[in-house]
């Protein structure tokens, strides 16, 4: 049985893109406080103050993650 892979595990794979979403994960790789786990709710909440351009990069993300096989929708 093939284990779910969260939204950060996700992230992490996605840092040698030469795209937003690659300088994102980067970003990502480096913050103390972002949540290990957790649904969409957890992380548009750790997102919400962000620069809109940050979330708009997010949400690309994460429409991505939910489309990858096998995510995590905890």
């Amino acid at each position: 049985m093939a284990t779910t892979q969260t939204f950060p595990a996700w992230l992490a794979e996605q840092e040698y893109r030469g795209d937003d979403i690659g300088e994102f994960a980067k970003e990502v790789a480096h913050l103390t406080d972002f949540p290990d786990s957790g649904g969409k709710a957890i992380y548009d909440g750790y997102f919400e103050t962000a620069l809109p351009a940050q979330r708009e990069t997010y949400e690309r993300a994460w429409s991505e993650y939910g489309a990858s096989p096998e995510p995590s929708r905890e």
